[in-house]
């Protein structure tokens, strides 16, 4: 009797799970699952050793360690023709060997739906409950300084439980296609003393437009929304963001495929004046040869950001070059510049910061149910608050293994 059995015969359910593992991408895990009644079960564990020399991003006093992080899943994947359900069990867990209060185990419990009703009609429903943290010198603690991180203990952990759901109405090869997405999500922090001041109940919502202009290329309109609502008053202030964008989306075209959206968007916080900016989101995928291809993004957003602040408006420009020297061998070269603008409310100042990223990754695909890796990556954040001056250098060796 067969124990095991290719998931290929699930490829729609397979491409759920692995999301954006790689769609060019000749080095990937190819899992097989397990019969499990109705469903199959894909299990699949990712672990790495890594060299951090900056583990806290402090501007002095850094504290370098090595650590080992081990992130088992476990998915059970039915498909009934087109429509697919999942659920995922994860568990992200690392062991710090400088400071034992780093160390962490996050847990993921997630629920997804894809159902098409008709050759028109499609929907997707998720439910998504995480147990996770910040990492001491992230979020709350950033830029605080090495006595107060160790006064702070272990690292910040938090809830996020989130539900979402979506509709897209229009045949795949229609020349129209809307779409509708709504989501809603509740954190909360472990820690009482601060937790009031940044627990947050959040929503967004969006509906976007699709017009086929060529076979391969599309017109989009998107309009989203999104709200944030803090549990204390004397904590981050309620916000509102608006957005509306109108770009082309193509696939295939000149050794290319892409997304180009430009717009605007609104933010209003309570207590501060509104603001307005031009906005954009661009991601070009462009091949030249069977065995390159490069990887351009750009983008401009407004969010909420971590108090003191209230507002951040991030700028980033992103390039990666993946170069396949065999079949089962590839490296990875990528370069990022980025600027956040933090807004502060009266009494705090406003802060800059400009920061750069290089990294370089090599995989080498030894089986088909395990790759080998190992990457370098650099930071160097320079700011106008000189506490949150940093450099960073991470190095990491590692293994992704399914069965």
């Amino acid at each position: 009797m067969e124990s095991k059995k290719s998931v290929g015969v699930s490829g729609l359910g397979l491409a759920l799970l692995l999301g954006a593992q790689g769609a060019m991408a000749q080095v990937a895990v190819q899992p097989q699952a397990i019969p499990f009644g109705s469903f199959v079960l894909v299990p699949a564990l990712v672990t790495q050793t890594v060299y951090d020399d900056n583990v806290y991003n402090t501007h002095t006093d850094e504290v370098s360690s090595f650590y080992q992080t081990l992130n088992p899943s476990f998915a059970f994947i039915a498909q009934d023709r087109l429509n697919v359900y999942s659920a995922t069990y994860a568990i992200n867990a690392a062991s710090y060997a400088n400071d034992s209060d780093d160390s962490y185990a996050d847990q993921l419990f997630d629920l997804k739906a894809h159902i098409e009703s008709n050759a028109r009609l499609r929907f997707d429903l998720g439910a998504n409950y995480a147990m996770t943290h910040d990492a001491r010198g992230v979020g709350f603690t950033s830029g605080s300084s090495l006595t107060e991180l160790y006064a702070y203990g272990e690292v910040d952990k938090f809830d996020l439980a989130t539900l979402s759901a979506g509709v897209e109405y229009g045949a795949k090869d229609a020349r129209g296609l809307l779409r509708a997405d709504v989501s809603t999500s509740q954190k909360r922090y472990d820690r009482e003393l601060v937790a009031k001041a940044r627990d947050n109940d959040s929503m967004s919502a969006s509906v976007g437009l699709r017009a086929r202009l060529m076979p391969k290329t599309q017109f989009l309109i998107d309009i989203e929304h999104a709200t944030t609502e803090y549990e204390s008053s004397s904590g981050s202030p309620d916000s509102t963001d608006n957005r509306i964008f109108a770009g082309i989306e193509w696939k295939g075209t000149a050794q290319t495929t892409g997304k180009l959206r430009l717009g605007q968007s609104k933010r209003e916080v309570d207590g501060l004046d509104d603001k307005s900016k031009f906005s954009w989101d661009v991601d070009v995928i462009w091949q030249p040869r069977q065995f390159d291809s490069i990887n351009l993004n750009s983008g401009n957003r407004l969010s909420d950001a971590t108090l003191p602040y209230v507002s951040l408006e991030n700028t980033h420009y992103g390039v990666s070059w993946k170069h396949d020297w065999a079949e089962r061998l590839n490296t990875v070269v990528s370069l990022g510049f980025s600027t956040d603008d933090y807004e502060a409310p009266a009494g705090v100042k406003n802060r800059t910061d400009d920061s750069s990223q290089y990294g370089v990754s090599v995989n080498y695909q030894m089986r088909r149910w395990l790759i080998w890796n190992a990457s370098i990556q650099a930071t160097d954040r320079s700011s106008d608050v000189q506490i949150y001056d940093t450099k960073r250098n991470v190095m990491s060796v590692g293994a992704q293994i399914s069965l």
